[in-house]
């Protein structure tokens, strides 16, 4: 009975006996040992031990659970016995390895160290014994033709066929013999020509060529890249200045002397001046002190920003300390000024009221009541320049006067008469000034027969200051009765219920009859 021992093999288990595991540890001690001083001692024994682990495991295949005595002196028969290592390395020196040797010893690898995409085709190179250039050629060839196979041929091969990474793999791929000797001289070659090419690398004159190069050129590119940074910076300073220039020229002259020409949002270019578009809705006694206050506001960082920049790009140096402080002491003024300004104005929005006045209409005697607008009102928007806000309030040129839309709502009548309630609403300082201000918003009507013909403004005087100033109109139809809306009432139609579920809008240019629950829109 023998014992058996466990030992790890290059990254493997196997099993061994006894006398085998001492023949093998000797073997591989005198290996070591004859290395010890080789450079590449770590390589040459790390392939040696591998190769031993792949015939073991070939051992292993063949039933043979345990590595035995035999099966050891086998692997060092291939491998080399210790004391033939030194009469080897004498014989490499005078002998050439024949390439021509059958390719029965050869094993299909992917060549790595010649690869141009995957190996392929210097890996069979190796295998046939055939300049790789041929086989390369070959495959190139037939792919241009227009032949399929040898492109999914290669792209199988190079998937299937293993690389050739250690040292015995690629003495298999040659056909050489995978011993002591052939594995010391394959790490050698391949070490030294590692060492030749960094060194070469190192001190060619093409690398120092290389070298300089790369350093001149990330010079000029960062040299090419503070003289762009420098033009744009120049460039974006003048275009500052410019600006700053036109918008304090811009800030004067609308703050002191009216601004022309200005183009606001509605029927085209109008030409209103700032005291013309700001007079309706803040006290003449205000504006004045709010034009030069938010100018200075504006105007001094402007003019700070403009002075840095003239410093920057002329590199001149003053005592200016002096002139910050006092400018930063106006700029608060400024500030403080535009903000108790700002108070005051929205005081005047602080309280609302509204009046309200019931009108029967008597005159109309039919059933219906036709509702439009009036289209000379309509046609003046349309053809006089104005300005708009919100589209909502519009002020003309040459006029005194500001107008707002009005809203339109139908509800149901309490009585059996047609009523219209004319409500007015503004906001201000209290209570009694909103009462006033609401009190002094103008509309007009007027009744034809049947017809009931509503201008789409109503107006207020500018000097009375806008202030949220509404009117809404309601008109009160009883149940039975009908109401024909013109097609132009639709713009001021607003959240009228119905039974049909129309929107507002497309109300208009319909006939409706009152019922019971609401406007039901009367089919033809």
């Amino acid at each position: 009975m023998k014992k058996a021992l466990k030992i790890n093999l290059s990254g493997q288990i196997f099993h061994i006996d006894e006398d085998a595991y001492e023949k093998l540890r000797i073997y591989l001690d005198t290996i070591s040992s004859h290395f010890s001083n080789v450079e590449e001692s770590k390589e040459i024994i790390s392939d040696i031990e591998a190769r031993i682990s792949e015939h073991f495991s070939e051992k292993v295949k063949d039933n043979n659970q345990v590595i035995t005595l035999q099966d050891v002196e086998e692997i060092i028969e291939i491998m080399g016995k210790p004391e033939e290592i030194a009469d080897e390395e004498e014989k490499d020196s005078k002998k050439t390895y024949n390439y021509s040797e059958s390719r029965s010893n050869r094993r299909l690898y992917r060549d790595p160290d010649n690869a141009v995409v995957g190996g392929v085709a210097a890996g069979l190179g190796a295998y046939f014994g055939i300049d790789t250039l041929i086989i390369r050629i070959l495959f190139v060839v037939l792919i241009l033709v227009g032949w399929g196979f040898p492109l999914i041929l290669y792209i199988v091969l190079w998937i299937a066929v293993p690389n050739a990474i250690t040292a015995a793999e690629k003495l298999e791929m040659k056909g050489e013999k995978v011993n002591v000797s052939n594995l010391e001289k394959k790490v050698r070659e391949e070490y030294e020509g590692v060492k030749d090419n960094l060194k070469k690398a190192r001190n060619s004159e093409t690398a120092r060529k290389t070298e300089n190069f790369f350093q001149e050129f990330f010079r000029i590119i960062g040299v090419i890249i503070m003289v762009f940074f420098k033009i744009i910076l120049a460039i974006i300073a003048v275009a500052l200045i410019i600006a700053g220039i036109s918008l304090i020229a811009s800030l004067i002259g609308v703050s002191f002397f009216g601004a022309s020409a200005i183009s606001f949002g509605g029927f085209g270019p109008h030409h209103f001046e700032f005291n013309e578009i700001i007079m309706p809705f803040i006290n003449p006694v205000n504006v004045s002190v709010i034009a030069i206050a938010g100018t200075l506001l504006v105007l001094i960082p402007i003019l700070a920003i403009l002075y840095g920049l003239f410093k920057a790009i002329f590199k001149f140096k003053t005592k200016d300390r002096g002139l910050g402080l006092s400018a930063l002491a106006l700029w608060v003024m400024a500030l403080f000024t535009t903000i108790t300004m700002v108070i005051v104005e929205a005081k005047g929005f602080s309280d609302s009221d509204s009046v309200s006045t019931t009108i029967g209409l008597e005159e109309v005697t039919s059933d219906t009541l036709y509702v439009s607008m009036n289209n000379n009102m309509l046609g003046k928007f349309q053809g006089e320049e104005h300005f708009e806000i919100n589209d909502k309030w519009y002020i003309f040129e040459d006029e005194k006067m500001f107008y707002g839309e009005i809203r339109l709502d139908i509800e149901k009548s309490r009585t059996d008469r047609i009523e219209m309630r004319i409500e007015k609403e503004s906001r201000g300082t209290n209570e009694s000034e909103a009462k006033n201000l609401a009190e002094s918003i103008s509309y007009s009507y007027k009744i034809e027969n049947n017809r009931i013909v509503l201008d789409p403004f109503f107006h207020i005087n500018i000097d009375d200051k806008w202030r949220f100033q509404n009117t809404d109109i309601t008109l009160y139809i009883p149940e039975g009765k009908a109401i024909n809306l013109d097609k132009n009432t639709s713009q001021y139609l607003d959240g009228i219920y119905n039974l049909d579920h129309y929107s507002s809008y497309r109300m208009g240019g319909m006939t409706w009859v009152m019922q019971e629950d609401g406007l039901e829109f009367v089919r033809k």
